[in-house]
């Protein structure tokens, strides 16, 4: 069972935190069909360092969840 923690109102639209493959595998053998999946996954690019955008300097750094594992763990993870 898919646990929603998002429901608006008409419930039409809902909030799912989980592994999009195995979300997606439940919801096609259920025979429902939906408008779009948005996923975050980490793209490891947080390095610490710096970028200039709009003239700025900001940092480029994401967070924990974000940072490379090493290569070998990076490519497992995809």
């Amino acid at each position: 069972m898919i646990e929603t923690y998002f429901k608006n109102d008409a419930r039409t639209f809902g909030l799912s935190n989980a592994d999009c493959v195995e979300v997606m595998a439940q919801i096609a053998k259920s025979g429902f069909k939906f408008d779009m999946v948005f996923a975050d996954p980490p793209y490891f690019l947080s390095s610490g360092g710096i970028s200039v955008q709009s003239g700025k300097q900001v940092c480029v750094d994401k967070g924990e969840w974000d940072k490379s594992q090493g290569s070998e763990k990076d490519l497992q993870f995809t």
